[in-house]
């Protein structure tokens, strides 16, 4: 079994009645395949997160920096690019529905395209990672370019003037203009949930999902003479991090997305996506123009800027004293011990703590130099696997700020690490 088979059969594996032989041929190359593991555990993710009645507690997105934004709480659409979901939630009445039969007719044409070229318009900045949103800011413009050549896949997503993700088959590597240098396997997170943007055959599954959820979603289809557009209304988690520091839970926000599919080939084209929150609408993102099987250059994809590259999964050895005494930390305690050593430029007192930000350690002692931090709260919400920790930052000129660090510790050493908020 090869990449292409198993993902095109990776969704039996959430089918109570599948095949032991199937299963038997997908466990194995899981096995064997780490960028096929990692796909799996997405889907798994986002199927717990589909579940009526069940709180999702196995997301591995990262959290934003900001504290007081919601926008990437838009899990219909982020988070919900699924495969194969009408496995689990089919109905005689659903697989009558004339737009599930498009929809899979859609699917199939672009499933096997060997390129792919689109650009995402999204309200967020050019070096952040790439999970973040905020509705306050304009758009940035990504571009995507994507290759398949027999069993590799070479894509290049590219923020303007900002952070850059490159996979030339066999790594990925991660950069921010005179600022962050990384690299990493196949397995390597760099793009979050962003990287299900770069396959039109997810976005196009996430839509047979919505309707086959129809009771909960509201679905909509229109038609002019040249395009089908099929618009998907839901309610989703809203991420408010104020208002889980205030009450301990997260509210909902509306989330609806539009799709505009041209009518002579049935592809997908255009896709927007709004939020809505105390009534008002905003556009969180939207694609322009999917062009496929383009001709691409291979050499231009995966060209890489001269630089001294951090591999993200080599870890430091810790001598066992050290250790246990930080799996015996609690998340308060990581949290004041990370940021004072980032005020004092002490980064051997957070070095393991700081593993996705040793290249701008400096940047950020510079930032905090002369500021002291208080009055430390912890809060956790059920999507997230780590913690948020509030505390307040006082500058040197006494302003005080309410800031958060997300710190989780599901790693192979148990120690809290900074997910994200600085």
């Amino acid at each position: 079994m090869n990449c292409n088979d198993f993902r095109e059969k990776v969704a039996d594996l959430f089918d109570k009645n599948i095949d032991m032989q199937t299963k038997a041929q997908l466990d194995e190359h899981m096995a064997n395949c780490p960028e096929c593991r990692a796909y799996y555990d997405e889907l798994q993710e986002t199927f717990d997160m589909l579940q009526p009645q069940k709180a999702a507690n196995n997301t591995k997105a990262k959290t934003p920096h900001r504290i007081w934004q919601y926008a990437a709480a838009a899990a219909i659409f982020l988070l919900g690019f699924v495969i194969g979901w009408n496995h689990l939630f089919s109905t005689p009445a659903v697989a009558e529905d004339a737009r599930i039969t498009f929809l899979q007719q859609t699917i199939q044409s672009v499933q096997n395209v060997g390129s792919f070229q689109m650009e995402v318009y999204a309200r967020t900045t050019p070096q952040d990672n790439f999970a973040y949103f905020d509705p306050t800011m304009p758009f940035v413009k990504t571009d995507i370019q994507l290759l398949r050549q027999n069993d590799s896949l070479f894509y290049r997503v590219e923020k303007a003037n900002g952070r850059t993700v490159v996979s030339d088959g066999s790594e990925q590597y991660m950069w921010v203009p005179g600022k962050l240098y990384s690299k990493g396997s196949r397995g390597a997170n760099f793009l979050e949930r962003f990287a299900n943007l770069m396959f039109p055959e997810r976005l196009l599954n996430m839509q047979k999902s919505a309707i086959a959820l129809s009771k909960e979603n509201k679905v909509t289809q229109t038609e002019t003479d040249t395009t089908i557009i099929l618009s998907i209304e839901g309610t989703e988690k809203n991420h408010d991090l104020q208002q889980l520091f205030e009450t301990g839970k997260m509210g909902d926000c509306q989330v609806i997305v539009e799709n505009t599919f041209t009518k002579n080939d049935g592809l997908l084209r255009f896709v927007k996506l709004w939020i809505v929150k105390d009534g008002q609408k905003t556009m969180l993102l939207h694609i322009d123009n999917i062009r496929y099987n383009v001709m691409l250059s291979k050499t231009e994809i995966v060209h890489l800027p001269e630089a001294e590259w951090i591999d993200v999964a080599s870890q430091k050895s810790i001598p066992s004293n050290r250790l246990e005494q930080l799996q015996n930390e609690s998340a308060e305690q990581a949290a004041k011990r990370i940021l004072e050593a980032i005020i004092k430029g002490n980064e051997n007192q957070a070095g393991e703590a700081l593993i996705n930000y040793s290249p701008v350690f400096n940047l950020l002692s510079t930032k905090l130099k002369g500021c002291k931090v208080s009055d430390f709260q912890v809060r956790k919400e059920s999507s997230y696997m780590g913690v948020y920790v509030f505390y307040t930052l006082i500058t040197p000129d006494g302003k005080q700020q309410k800031r958060h660090l997300a710190l989780r510790n599901d790693n192979e050493q148990k120690i809290w690490v900074v997910d994200g908020g600085l």
